[in-house]
C-alpha cells in the first residue's frame, strides 16, 4: 500500500509521569535517548508504505512493571525497542557479564528485552498469530555529544544492540520496512500504555 504508516502512543510517557520514583535528571536524559529514537522511527513511518511504529508499551507478563519503549510492525516482523543514554565508553560483554571501559556495568544485563520478547511471543499465541518473526534490538545513545559509546562488543541478554548513530544512518536494518500486518497491529494495540491509542498518519 502507498499509504504512510501510523503512530501510537507516547515516546517517554512512562519516563515523564512516573519521574517520582528516580532521579528527575535520569528520567530526563531517558527520554530524551527515546525521543531521539522515535524522530528516527516516525520518519519511517511517514513514508508510502511505511512502517508501524508504537511507543510506551506494557510486557504482558503477570508482575512485569517494566515497560517497552517502542515496538515497530514491519509486515509480519515486530521488532520490540529498548532505547537508552549511556555514558561514553567501550561496552564489552563477556560470560555473560557486561563492563563499561573494564568496569562492571550491570545495569547493561538487564534482561527486559528478554522478557519482553517471551510476553509478546505470548501475548501473539494468544491471538493465534504464531508465524510472526519477533526480535529485539537495544538501541545506546552517548550521554555525551562527542564520545560515543561502543555497543559493537555488547550482547544484550535476548537482543542485538546497536549505537544511536550507527541506527540513525540505516534505521530499517533494524527494524524491517514495509506496511504493518492490520491484525499484527489491532493485536498490539491494547498494550500501549499513553492515552494516545487512536494513532497519528
Amino acid at each position: 500500500s502507498s499509504l504512510p504508516g501510523v503512530v501510537y502512543g507516547t515516546a517517554g510517557g512512562s519516563l515523564a509521569s512516573d519521574a517520582a520514583w528516580v532521579q528527575k535528571n535520569a528520567a530526563r536524559i531517558g527520554a530524551g535517548g527515546e525521543r531521539l529514537t522515535a524522530s528516527i522511527l516516525e520518519r519511517l513511518a511517514a513514508r508510502p508504505g511505511g512502517v508501524t511504529v508504537m511507543h510506551d508499551l506494557d510486557i504482558p507478563l503477570p508482575g512485569f512493571a517494566a515497560n517497552i519503549d517502542h515496538v515497530v510492525v514491519a509486515g509480519r516482523q515486530v521488532t520490540l525497542i529498548d532505547s537508552k543514554v549511556w555514558r561514553s565508553g567501550i561496552y564489552r560483554t563477556h560470560a555473560g557479564v557486561t563492563t563499561r571501559s573494564g568496569k562492571p556495568a550491570e545495569f547493561a544485563d538487564k534482561r527486559t528485552l528478554k522478557a519482553g520478547i517471551d510476553g509478546y511471543r505470548r501475548h501473539l499465541r494468544i491471538h493465534n498469530l504464531e508465524d510472526v518473526t519477533l526480535r529485539a534490538v537495544l538501541i545506546a545513545w552517548s550521554s555525551h555529544p562527542l564520545l560515543p559509546a561502543v555497543v559493537s562488543a555488547y550482547t544484550p541478554v535476548g537482543a542485538a544492540a546497536v549505537s544511536g548513530w550507527r541506527f540513525r544512518l540505516s534505521p530499517a536494518a533494524w527494524v524491517g520496512k514495509g506496511a504493518a500486518d492490520p491484525t499484527l497491529v489491532a493485536a498490539l494495540l491494547p498494550l500501549v500504555r499513553t492515552e494516545n491509542k487512536n494513532g497519528h498518519a
